[in-house]
């Protein structure tokens, strides 16, 4: 049995350092992890004796007082003026020095990179512990030096994040009546990797003589950042202003136990609870003059005791009411939201600094915006690029969904709702722009990648231009086409398109296709190496579907045939009705997306769903006993739930994708291309050896990802524009005034119309 600290998930560690105060035979130390936050780790000299995990909070939780009562308080205008908001702190600290006392608290370093816990035994030592630091304090042995104290008789102030507190209680093991503890209401422990970059950055690098986030001196009572340097510059940023404000408070790079901080509520525990008193002016205008004003919970006996003590050193000392000042401190309510990017910031932030990472961490840049089908009204498209999104994001590569406009602004269907409602769950979605305005979408992302679908041909670029050949991105960007697809043998369109669409592939810094016969229409055709990678669903982890159909509740009750059939025929309903009569199973069919309300009507056998969602898809193939398909994608999903099945070979739809698929995993025994050889033939229902299958797959997924990877890391090609790719932006332009004219006209006659109406 592991008696360690080990046991404690990183989510649930505080990193308060009761464990390694503990830890009678030094096997533990603290560490700061690649995030900047601080750890335990336990060293090869550990006894196992359990001590460490009998003091750790995180494992024993503490009991909260009862609600508090609640005080503004202001200490003198000189007191405050050296402290974060009202000086409680500080008025607390002095009683205790004068009593020959000691007290623990938060202070920078020499060189401001670092904040550690310290002791203070006069006034001189008392100054650095005043003010906020926000950034995650090492309590480093404190909690022993406390003890010691406690135990000689000496009264003690012990300040801290309510985590701390908590952690010195568990160490201490036992109440002192000379320790006082006062925590703080936090918004959450930032990290120290973070707050070096920022600094560093925003000094310029220059030599710092002194940090304060709570500067009085510049501004009123506030949260600015302030950095006096040693030549005597002053750089400085107002709260609203700051872009350390907008990180910490946005909860990109709070520690990741604090998002489900237990202490983030009105019951406390530590005796006196320190807080700013913000917005106060909307209850009583007199108990804010801008210098600051302290929020003060009286929590326990002790607290009540010391507060009644300390009220004649109060400038200011008012109840207030605690529900109210709620309103304006949320971690008296519930913990810091962790912002969805989170993770962004900390995998850029070594590479670019605390600015540019801070993009990412917000959601404001994004490695990759993905350009292609992604929003057609069909399962495989939806699913393509779902998968797509999360090899990325499993990268580290924020994503986000470009969408596709029309030259002539006409909308796409509306079943585009279903996908785009599905992908919206997983990924951010730009906002739309006009055909002539999509070369806005390079303002925020790092580099474009065309998907896995038929965006090269002909019918697409009379539709949506020179779109899927990223015509809109500027030319100096990195473009990358993964597994993407012509659909056919060979690029069929007039000799300007095709010498146009050269153009701009060439353009690109990294291309791949889907099917084996791209890779000679990209070198016959353009001149363009490309090489052949198979389709990005099997690059995604079963588990990664499998969450999609978590909490879909829709039994079934027997084993069945599941039909995925786009293009329903009577040949194909008479292979369905063999495989179920054969296998003993009952039939359900599936069709189309965007086909269904038409195809419904052609299937009369079995039961046919009506149009269900991307995780209903996944749900019922997951759960299938055989699966019957007319799908490419169908047929994808097939291999990847290990599932029986017969590919009805779509020709109308492209067959080389059907047999790149079959030939590269030695399954061209399941294509029919005919529906009724289904019917009578035995190779439709011999077993698939599956873990042959996983053998050939996995070194086509290792390719593919290496072949992604190094497209991703390669830095972009510088380009030309050559006259054929100036006309095409010419008529990108053109088409969007065209539209805005098409616009004014048909609203001029619309409002003609009202005008003789009312007439």
């Amino acid at each position: 049995m592991n008696k360690t600290i080990n046991i404690v998930p990183k989510d649930k560690c505080t990193g308060c350092g009761a464990c390694y105060n503990k830890c009678a035979v030094s096997a533990i130390k603290m560490e700061y992890d690649n995030e900047g936050f601080i750890f335990p780790k336990v060293l090869d000299n550990c006894i196992d004796c359990g001590a460490c995990q009998a003091v750790c909070p995180a494992l024993n939780p503490i009991e909260p007082y009862e609600t508090p009562e609640s005080y503004a308080v202001w200490a003198s205008d000189e007191v405050r003026l050296n402290s974060s908001s009202g000086g409680m702190f500080s008025i607390m600290a002095e009683y205790v020095l004068k009593n020959a006392g000691a007290v623990c608290g938060a202070a920078y370093t020499k060189d401001y990179k670092l904040v550690h816990h310290v002791w203070a035994e006069n006034e001189k030592e008392l100054a650095p512990l005043r003010g906020s630091k926000y950034v995650q304090s090492d309590t480093e042995l404190t909690f022993k030096q406390a003890k010691k104290y406690l135990d000689s008789g000496r009264m003690v102030l012990y300040t801290g994040c309510p985590c701390q507190i908590a952690g010195l209680y568990k160490y201490l093991g036992k109440d002192y009546d000379n320790l006082y503890t006062a925590d703080i209401v936090c918004h959450g422990s930032n990290s120290v990797k973070a707050y070096q970059s920022f600094i560093k950055e925003f000094s310029e690098g220059k030599k710092i003589a002194k940090v304060n986030f709570r500067d009085k001196v510049h501004y009123d009572w506030s949260t600015p950042t302030v950095v006096y340097l040693e030549n005597g510059e002053v750089k400085k940023s107002a709260w609203n202003e700051s872009n350390w404000n907008k990180g910490f408070l946005e909860g990109v790079f709070n520690r990741l136990n604090c998002h489900q901080c237990v202490y983030a509520k009105a019951e406390r525990i530590a005796d006196i609870t320190l807080a700013d008193c913000w917005q106060v002016h909307r209850y009583n205008p007199k108990y804010d003059d801008r210098k600051g004003t302290s929020l003060v919970l009286v929590n326990s006996a002790k607290g009540k005791e010391l507060f009644k003590k300390l009220k004649s050193k109060m400038k200011l000392c008012e109840k207030v009411p605690l529900e109210e000042m709620r309103k304006y401190n949320g971690q008296l309510n519930r913990p810091a939201a962790m912002h969805p990017c989170r993770k962004y910031f900390f995998s850029h932030l070594d590479k670019y600094g605390y600015h540019k990472a801070l993009w990412y961490g917000r959601g404001m840049r994004f490695d990759v915006g993905i350009v292609g089908w992604w929003f057609a009204s069909n399962y495989g498209s939806s699913l393509t690029y779902y998968a797509l999104g999360t090899i990325l994001q499993n990268m580290d590569k924020p994503v986000i969904m470009i969408p596709i406009s029309k030259p002539n602004g006409t909308p796409w269907e509306p079943e585009i709702k279903y996908t785009v409602d599905f992908l919206s769950k997983h990924f951010r979605i730009a906002n739309k722009r006009e055909f002539h305005k999509m070369h806005e979408f390079n303002v925020f992302c790092d580099s474009f990648m065309l998907g896995s679908d038929q965006m090269w041909t002909g019918s697409s670029t009379n539709l949506v231009g020179y779109t899927f050949f990223l015509d809109f991105v500027d030319k100096d960007k990195k473009k990358i086409a993964f597994s993407t697809s012509f659909g056919q043998s060979d690029f069929i369109a007039d000799e300007n398109v095709t010498a146009t669409a050269g153009d701009y592939l060439r353009r690109f810094d990294a291309v791949s296709v889907r099917e084996q016969t791209g890779v000679d229409v990209c070198k016959k055709r353009f001149g363009v190496n490309a090489e052949q990678i198979m389709d990005p669903v099997f690059f995604c982890d079963r588990k990664d579907y499998d969450k999609l159909c978590e909490g879909i509740n829709d039994p079934i009750d027997k084993k069945y045939l599941l039909c995925y059939i786009l293009d329903p025929t009577p040949e194909k309903q008479e292979a369905a009705k063999a495989i179920a009569e054969k296998e003993g199973l009952e039939i359900i069919a599936l069709m189309g997306l965007r086909e269904q309300p038409v195809t419904k009507e052609k299937w009369t056998v079995g039961t046919v769903l009506p149009r269900i969602s991307s995780e209903q898809f996944i749900y019922y193939m997951k759960n299938c006993s055989y699966l019957l398909t007319d799908s490419h994608h169908g047929t994808c999903f097939g291999i990847i739930y290990e599932k029986p099945y017969a590919a009805l070979v779509n020709a109308n739809r492209g067959a080389t994708r059907f047999e790149t698929v079959a030939s590269a995993l030695g399954l061209k025994d399941r294509l029919f291309y005919n529906p009724l050889d289904v019917c009578k033939s035995k190779r439709a229902y011999e077993p698939i050896d599956y873990t042959k299958v996983a053998e050939k797959l996995k070194p086509e997924v290792e390719r593919g990802m290496k072949w992604l990877n190094d497209a991703l890391e390669c830095p972009a090609k510088k380009n030309s524009e050559t006259i054929r790719t100036i006309k095409a932006e010419r008529d990108r332009m053109v088409a969007g005034m065209s539209n805005r004219i098409a616009y004014l006209e048909r609203r001029n006659r619309e409002l003609e119309k009202e005008l003789n109406s009312k007439k």
